[in-house]
């Protein structure tokens, strides 16, 4: 009989620990309903860890997904990522990107309201703040986001909001969510995720939010964070708020001590409720390449392996690649003349590639078939100014011309052709019109100076021209010339 009565407690303690887990992960709301974790279909192909390009939509624990490449938005992976969901605490993450945008970070106080307390169910106030008290913008959307603070969300919506209210942040909301390119099948009706009927959103349009939130450096900082070391905070009274204290988050995927750690991960979001299952948005780079995850309603570690899944897939499909590595897999080679006789490559010069902007680091990242297409035509998307003649003596290091490598989303960049050797010239080359230059320009002597060597081009144009007349005079014949005619005298008649 102990034995059962501790197989009870056992039970017991488990579930109310799994409980407090999903209450301190997002906070919710009491709900009847009982969440069933999905599970994979009947005949499911088995996923191969050695072949990630192989991944299938059964697979995959999670109702819906869809996984981007962040630079592009382009779609690598979807499971009904058109699908009405219901988003948790995903929802934060675009609360957080709208204080972001708007709010003065430094200089904005918010004070938490008894309201934005009050909106929330008991125990579920997770960092938790009292009425009245004082807390910076950015220390507030960081609890948010680092500990998932339900009071939070509903602090910032009522500051933020033109009338100061819940409901004017949710049309806050929807209006960015049109602004981005959202569909009408995502709808926001409050800034924390607490379960609403008419709060919801699909995978596709999360993963839209999520982009346009990864490019603001400050939230990409806060949703890497384990933990958050929050200031101590005052009160509207003038009383003492909250001494300093640490925010701890556990999404699992991004700590180090976790089995579901994964080194590339670099946030997100969690989320969850009974209605809305285990949700995570995630974000990985590696080797320049960032992917964004969306998966809606898994279970609580099966999202982070749904998520894992997808980043791995997504790092197959998708290349990352430099314009100085585009060139050197197809290098110009140019030809040099006057070169020397014992020149081993008889002239033959292969030219390196060099950065003018050091700092400008401008990385193409694209499906492998695109990147294919782009080493065939990449003379289509460059081109070179030569700024030095292909004539010996050429040294190792000299710059020979400028490419410029244009991209559709990163601009343009500029880089030196250099020499990857140096060209000796024949002893006997004549001399170029830069050392002719260089010559005149370093000689002292203001007049020509004379050399025997120059009466001789002249001299030997004057006597062909006087051997051409003497010539001429010999061998014309003159026209003779009518003979005169004596004068007749003249004669008077009378």
């Amino acid at each position: 009989m102990s034995h059962r009565i501790f197989a009870c407690l056992l039970a017991a303690a488990m579930l109310m620990f799994t409980l407090c887990g999903a209450l301190a992960e997002d906070g919710g709301e009491e709900q009847s309903e009982r969440f069933v974790a999905p599970d994979l279909p009947e005949g499911a192909i088995p996923y191969d860890e050695t072949h990630p390009e192989l991944l299938d939509e059964d697979m995959l624990y999670c109702r819906s997904c869809i996984l981007i490449e962040a630079s592009t938005g382009d779609v690598l992976f979807e499971k009904n990522a058109d699908e009405m969901m219901f988003p948790a605490s995903t929802t934060k993450i675009m609360t957080a990107y709208i204080a972001l945008q708007t709010a003065d970070l430094e200089n904005d106080v918010v004070t938490v309201s008894q309201n934005a307390i009050d909106m929330v169910p008991s125990g579920y106030q997770m960092t938790p703040f009292v009425a009245g008290e004082r807390v910076n913008m950015l220390d507030i959307v960081s609890a948010m986001l680092v500990r998932s603070g339900n009071e939070a969300a509903n602090a910032i919506a009522e500051h933020l909001s033109p009338d100061g209210t819940i409901e004017g942040f949710a049309d806050m909301m929807n209006s960015t969510a049109r602004m981005l390119g959202c569909s009408s099948n995502t709808h926001f009706s409050n800034p924390s995720g607490l379960q609403e009927d008419t709060h919801y959103v699909t995978a596709r349009d999360m993963a839209i939010i999520a982009r346009a939130a990864m490019q603001n450096k400050i939230f990409r900082d806060i949703v890497g964070m384990t933990s958050y070391d929050m200031p101590a905070t005052d009160r509207e009274d003038g009383g003492a708020g909250h001494p300093k204290r640490t925010i701890v988050g556990d999404t699992q995927i991004i700590n180090p001590e976790s089995d579901l750690y994964y080194p590339d991960a670099i946030g997100i979001k969690t989320g969850f409720t009974n209605a809305a299952g285990y949700c995570f948005v995630g974000a990985a780079n590696r080797n320049g390449i960032e992917l964004i995850s969306v998966v809606l309603y898994s279970g609580d570690n099966r999202r982070y392996m749904d998520t894992i899944k997808l980043f791995d897939y997504g790092f197959t499909q998708v290349e990352s690649i430099s314009p100085e590595s585009l060139y050197a897999e197809s290098p110009r080679t140019i030809t040099v003349t006057g070169f020397s006789p014992d020149d081993p490559y008889h002239g033959e010069l292969t030219l390196g590639i060099r950065a003018v902007d050091e700092s400008k680091d401008m990385v193409i990242v694209a499906n492998r078939e695109s990147i294919d297409r782009l080493r065939e035509n990449f003379a289509q998307v460059s081109s070179v100014k030569w700024i030095e003649e292909f004539r010996a003596p050429i040294n190792i290091g000299d710059v020979m011309g400028i490419l410029t490598f244009f991209s559709e989303e990163n601009g343009y960049a500029e880089y030196e052709l250099v020499a990857t050797r140096s060209v000796a010239a024949r002893e006997d080359a004549p001399p170029t019109l830069e050392q002719i230059i260089a010559y005149t320009n370093a000689d002292e002597n203001p007049f020509p100076r004379f050399s025997p060597d120059l009466l001789v081009p002249p001299a030997l144009v004057l006597i062909a021209l006087i051997l051409f007349i003497r010539f001429l005079k010999r061998h014309i014949r003159r026209k003779p010339k009518a003979p005169k005619l004596p004068k007749m005298p003249r004669r008077f008649v009378r």
